[in-house]
């Protein structure tokens, strides 16, 4: 019958649009011999029993026998005949009267021949020994093509004149009433698909809405309110939770994060690893159901509902997982407008950042810098940037945003020493349910969230990054994945700032002895000058260097050097300033200390260096001074001074100290 509906029904090619922009179907009245039928035709009078129909003619040949057994109770020729009813399988379908009459053979010939006339078989069947009956075959045909539907055995005692007659009468008002059953029944379901088609139309038409509404929203969360409000409106018995990803906490109460350990919900957690549509029951007539909220790159959680049973069908599910699918799309376009934005903002962030931080060569400026901009963009409530020292292979805290921390050290452990171990950067969403390594950091500022990534410096991993926050679950993993290029660039203008120091190290510095160079303490010298009212330098030459280097080679002349340099390193406080003067002679500037002060440190210097040398060796010593009250103040005159008293120590025997001799200059 559902074939013959959309025979008689529908036409695709004929789609119309209402006046509220729904598509919808317009009947069309179709019979395949005859063509489109119009408006005005009895086209129910076309309408016929099909193959597809075969599982309802017995049901309407019941029907309809029981309203035809009631009319012809009244005709006096059928009041004491005994009536049944037979389907051309050659079933009894129903009877009336109390006697059963041995009538098979009599039906089944009758049926297989088809007969399409009215027969009698007289006195063929009996009901008793003495009285026999006359036995009438009415069959039952199809109105179109003649097709046998059934037979109706009408047993009489006695066959009277016009019988057949009545009989002919009693099969068209049989066909008749079979056929309005029929159509009733081709109306029903015409009713009922109409009505499903109108429904789905409806639904299509909301559907169409919501997904134009989603994909006009071009950020994530005006996507999850309008899942969430055609939810409600769809269904309002409902109750719907969206169970999402790391990447898609937000502060919205309907959206939760979605664990697959510990304590999760086994609907979500199947429909989320599954990707597939999983229901279950709750109880007291509820159902749950996990719906995967994916899109085409992926999935990124699982819409959860709870509902009666009867109020959510197939069809109502295939539209729930459409929305779903439609929401996931939209909020995966979403997301990649909001991506892209993000990433333009950090590509901008990284050029800022970058350029400020290579603005300082300075180390100090450097980290201040970094932890200051780190706390403004992840709006984090602490940020500590550690480094290994080389000398105890401990952290050392560069700088931080607690004043508590600064400067101090740390032993290799907890999460910077593993980040450190692995060079793999760490996030933490709930340090009370972490049982990693602990955190100094967490535990001071109460940190509930954390992030930490490597420090590189020169391509190695010199120390950590990290941030925090007393919230759980407040950094995402886009959070995460910035602050890690972040540190790449922090790194980088670390390592920039080092190699800078590095080379200017170098360039103030002598190679062999570790000493400052000479034009470095000019430098230095002629700025003391500017600030202080006097101060000494001490000129130091080894006593027969050449010999040295001839007997034992240059390898073992450099070790003495140094040797050298350590005992007058040794000697010095902070403040003074040690140069290699050139060759053999070494120097050390001596601010605010007189030119007898000096003499002591130099007599120290003298004695100490044939013990700490080896082989050992001599020097000697002169000894400049300066002062505000003399005539000319200057590097040169001060160089010259010592340059003389040392010729005098090397002319008088050598092994000894000379203080300049000032009458000398006058």
């Amino acid at each position: 019958m559902t074939e013959q509906l959309h025979k008689s029904f529908y036409n695709a090619g004929n789609m119309t649009h209402s006046s509220q922009g729904i598509q919808t179907y317009e009947p069309l009245l179709i019979h395949e011999e005859q063509g489109y039928w119009n408006e005005n035709d009895e086209w129910m009078d076309h309408l016929d029993v099909s193959a597809f129909d075969s599982a309802y003619i017995d049901r309407l040949l019941r029907e309809a026998f029981k309203e035809w057994n009631q009319e012809v109770k009244s005709i006096p020729s059928l009041q004491h005949s005994i009536i049944s009813l037979w389907n051309s399988s050659k079933l009894c379908l129903a009877k009336s009267g109390e006697n059963s009459l041995p009538i098979k053979e009599a039906v089944f010939h009758t049926i297989e021949e088809e007969h399409t006339k009215i027969r009698l078989y007289p006195r063929l069947v009996s009901v008793k020994e003495f009285e026999r009956y006359d036995l009438y075959m009415v069959p039952l045909q199809t109105r179109t093509d003649g097709k046998q539907l059934g037979l109706l055995c009408v047993a009489v005692p006695e066959a009277r004149e016009g019988l057949e007659e009545v009989l002919q009468a009693g099969k068209l008002f049989f066909q008749s009433s079979f056929y309005r059953h029929f159509e009733h029944l081709f109306l029903s379901d015409l009713l009922h698909i109409h009505k499903l088609t109108e429904k789905e139309n409806r639904r299509r038409s909301i559907l169409f809405q919501i997904v134009q509404r989603m994909h006009d929203r071009m950020d994530v969360q005006s996507v999850l309110e309008e899942v969430f409000d055609s939810v409600a409106f769809l269904f309002p018995a409902a109750r719907l939770t969206l169970y999402m990803s790391q990447d898609g906490i937000t502060d919205d109460p309907r959206v939760k994060p979605l664990y697959l350990q510990g304590q999760y919900n086994p609907v979500c957690a199947r429909a989320y690893t599954e990707e597939r549509f999983i229901s279950q029951p709750l109880g007291k007539g509820e159902f749950e159901f996990g719906i995967p909220f994916r899109g085409k790159q992926g999935t990124y959680g699982v819409f959860h509902i709870e509902a009666p049973q009867e109020l959510i069908e197939d069809v109502d599910i295939q539209l729930i997982v459409m929305l779903a699918d439609t929401a996931g799309n939209a909020y995966e376009n979403a997301k990649m407008h909001e991506q892209s934005n993000t990433l333009i903002q950090e590509l901008r962030m990284i050029d800022e950042l970058t350029k400020r931080l290579n603005q300082s060569l300075q180390l100090a400026d450097i980290y201040e810098y970094a932890v200051q901009q780190l706390m403004r963009i992840f709006k984090a409530k602490a940020c500590c940037i550690l480094q290994i020292d080389s000398e105890d292979q401990q952290f050392r805290v560069l700088n931080s945003s607690l004043p508590s921390l600064k400067h101090e050290k740390f032993p290799l452990c907890g999460i910077s020493g593993e980040v450190y171990r692995t060079g793999e950067p760490f996030i933490i969403f709930d340090y009370e349910k972490y049982s990693g390594p602990s955190s100094v950091l967490m535990d001071d500022t109460g940190s509930m969230s954390m992030m930490a990534v490597p420090l590189r410096i020169n391509g190695q991993v010199e120390g950590t990054i990290l941030v925090s926050h007393q919230k759980k679950q407040f950094f995402s993993y886009d959070n995460f994945r910035f602050l890690d290029m972040l540190g790449v660039h922090i790194g980088l203008a670390v390592t920039n700032a080092t190699l800078h120091a590095e080379v200017k190290r170098l360039a103030t510095v002598d190679a062999l002895t570790g000493l400052y160079v000479r034009h470095y303490m000019d430098r230095m010298i002629e700025e003391r000058q500017n600030s202080d009212f006097c101060g000494s330098l001490i000129v130091i030459d080894l006593d027969h260097f050449k010999q040295v280097n001839d007997s034992y080679g240059h390898q073992i002349g450099d070790t003495v050097l140094k040797q050298v340099s350590d005992v007058i390193r040794s000697n010095a406080d902070s403040d003074d300033l040690c140069a290699r003067w050139g060759g053999e002679e070494l120097a050390i500037y001596l601010p605010q200390i007189s030119a007898q002060q000096a003499q002591q440190i130099a007599e120290a210097i003298r004695i100490q260096i044939p013990e700490r040398t080896s082989p050992s060796i001599t020097v000697s010593c002169g000894i400049g001074e300066w002062c505000w009250l003399d005539d000319q103040v200057s590097v040169e005159s001060l160089f010259y001074r010592a340059d003389m008293a040392l010729y005098e120590a090397k002319n008088s025997g050598k092994n000894k100290v000379c203080i300049e001799n000032k009458n000398s200059h006058r």
